[in-house]
């Protein structure tokens, strides 16, 4: 008998579990902890993301890169929502940290499921001297536009920054803030830790 998972969703599965973000929650859900003031670059991007039009639609500065493996990105901050697919997901997660390592970028935020970091086999990413962090979304995102089916996983941001200290664990409603009101913020939450080192 085939065994069968404790939960399973009612949705069609995509090839290589790739699900560009639709739910504009989960951006939300990064800005409110970072302002990047650069560009902002997704790059599981062939034919654009979510991600890169939400972080438009609020003002910051962001494209779609095509190929995750490319070389010298010019960009602030990496922060994308890569396929599933076993393997090549761990493989696009490690190259975009190597370019933290290198300074090619100050940031990255990868949207995963929350028992991403339970893996023994990813414990070197989360032990990295750059880990920042991880986001706690608090809620389950949408991946399509039906609304037939309760979403079933649970995601966080998973954050690898240049001013990493010790990790951190933040949390998330989704709630949208215009850039001002995020800048704001930020700007208190500072003044609040200080010590601490800056959040990006």
């Amino acid at each position: 008998m085939a065994k069968v998972p404790f939960v399973h969703s009612n949705f069609e599965r995509v090839p290589n579990d790739f699900y560009p973000t639709i739910d504009s929650r989960c951006v939300y859900g990064f800005l409110e902890h970072f302002t990047p003031d650069g560009l902002c670059v997704d790059v599981c991007a062939p034919e654009g993301s979510g991600i890169v039009d939400t972080l438009k639609e609020c003002s910051y500065n962001a494209a779609g890169l095509p190929d995750a493996f490319a070389e010298n990105i010019t960009a602030q901050w990496i922060v994308t929502n890569p396929p599933y697919k076993r393997g090549l997901v761990d493989e696009i997660v490690n190259r975009q940290i190597k370019r933290v390592e290198c300074g090619e970028v100050f940031g990255l935020a990868v949207l995963l499921r929350s028992n991403f970091d339970f893996a023994k086999g990813r414990q070197a990413m989360f032990e990295h001297p750059l880990y920042f962090g991880q986001i706690k979304l608090r809620f389950r995102p949408w991946w399509s536009e039906s609304r037939e089916a309760q979403p079933i996983h649970n995601y966080v941001w998973q954050v690898w920054s240049m001013s990493a200290s010790s990790p951190r664990v933040l949390f998330s409603n989704g709630t949208r803030l215009t850039k001002r009101a995020a800048d704001v913020g930020r700007a208190a939450r500072i003044s609040n830790n200080v010590g601490r080192a800056p959040r990006g």
